[in-house]
């Protein structure tokens, strides 16, 4: 942008605007190029001052969304073990380890659907998987096609099957 006539431009006045040219006072005062320019910019900027002050309303849905997710990074600490039968005998793994495991499996295969992973649960000992599609993809296919491939993919990793549910939560 081109400076103004007196030769300041519209950064050394934005830069006054904001306090941080102090030295500028005088000159704003009695430039009637620096006048003009500071009116044009109130007038646009007035607009964005008052939406910045105008409250935003919480979405529907969002802070159950986050509280999802944030139970899906951080297990209940009581959960029970999860059993599983090895060679020679039972092994008890933490529900916690077990998240873990679904988590990274189900964040591996998501991403080749279309799908992302917003949150992972054990609830009553089942997987709880939260998704969000990319639109055009075939959202409810692919999230039929991922629980189909964690349900394969954890019997391979954990040598237990458990019963995965995959929530189709957003499109986007």
């Amino acid at each position: 942008m081109s400076p103004l006539p007196c030769g300041h431009s519209v950064d050394d006045l934005v830069a006054h605007l904001a306090g941080d040219a102090p030295e500028l006072a005088a000159h704003v005062a009695a430039c009637p190029h620096c006048a003009a320019r500071l009116a044009e910019l109130e007038r646009r900027w007035s607009a964005v001052r008052e939406t910045a002050v105008t409250p935003v309303p919480t979405p529907p849905g969002l802070v159950e969304r986050v509280l999802a997710a944030v139970r899906g990074v951080r297990p209940r600490p009581a959960g029970a073990p999860v059993e599983v039968d090895r060679e020679g005998g039972r092994t008890s793994v933490a529900e916690r380890a077990v998240l873990a495991v679904c988590r990274q499996a189900a964040v591996d295969l998501a991403g080749d659907l279309g799908l992302h992973v917003r949150a992972t649960a054990v609830e009553d000992g089942e997987l709880q998987v939260l998704v969000t599609a990319r639109y055009p993809a075939p959202a409810v296919v692919a999230a039929d096609d991922l629980r189909t491939a964690l349900d394969r993919e954890l019997r391979a990793r954990l040598g237990v099957a458990l019963v995965v549910h995959v929530h189709l939560i957003d499109v986007h």
